[in-house]
């Protein structure tokens, strides 16, 4: 086993584990539609951050033409994927269940945005490390982005105003689905 393949095999774990606690998540409110009230920006939230966890995932592909592995580089990656777990945990309970959603979102906004703050920092240092060591260039559009998305979080952490909240999930959908056509590559 290469070492690439070795690294990957914990990040996509990871990764894995929560996509299948949104799936799961998504699972249960459907299961008790008579019971629960869903709340369309946090449904939003979870599409997004599914697609944050398959954005990262794709991402790291270029990583395998890595020679050599610091230890360093390894946390700041292993660091990503926990960050984007965490975020995903925050979006279902792990214990008990929910009756109203938007209830349960706004009880969550510092924690879920501030965490996804976190992460944009660490995909800033993992896209210029990545770079650096030649793996793959750094598309223009991405500093003006992250920018303003990461402003956009930051306010998102602050309030619990719903019609922003609304915004920001719409807003990023958007930005999502353009940014993975104006970025994203063929893979081999």
């Amino acid at each position: 086993m290469a070492i690439f393949e070795y690294i990957s095999v914990m990040i996509s774990v990871l990764l894995g584990l929560a996509i299948t606690h949104l799936a799961v998540g998504i699972v249960g409110v459907i299961q008790e539609r008579d019971r629960v009230r869903p709340y369309w920006v946090h449904l939003l939230w979870v599409v997004n951050t599914t697609l944050w966890i398959t954005q990262f995932w794709w991402f790291f592909f270029p990583w395998s033409g890595m020679a050599s592995w610091p230890m360093g580089l390894f946390y700041l990656l292993f660091g990503y994927a926990l960050t984007l777990s965490i975020i995903a945990g925050l979006l279902f309970p792990v214990h008990g269940r929910v009756d109203d959603y938007r209830a349960f979102f706004f009880r969550q906004v510092r924690w879920f945005f501030g965490l996804q703050v976190l992460a944009i920092l660490i995909d800033i240092v993992e896209v210029t490390v990545k770079a650096e060591a030649g793996l793959q260039g750094i598309p223009e559009v991405y500093f003006p982005t992250i920018a303003v998305f990461g402003a956009g979080l930051g306010i998102a952490m602050l309030t619990k105003n719903p019609r922003y909240h609304g915004f920001l999930a719409i807003a990023t959908l958007l930005l999502n689905v353009w940014f993975s056509r104006a970025v994203f590559s063929a893979i081999g």
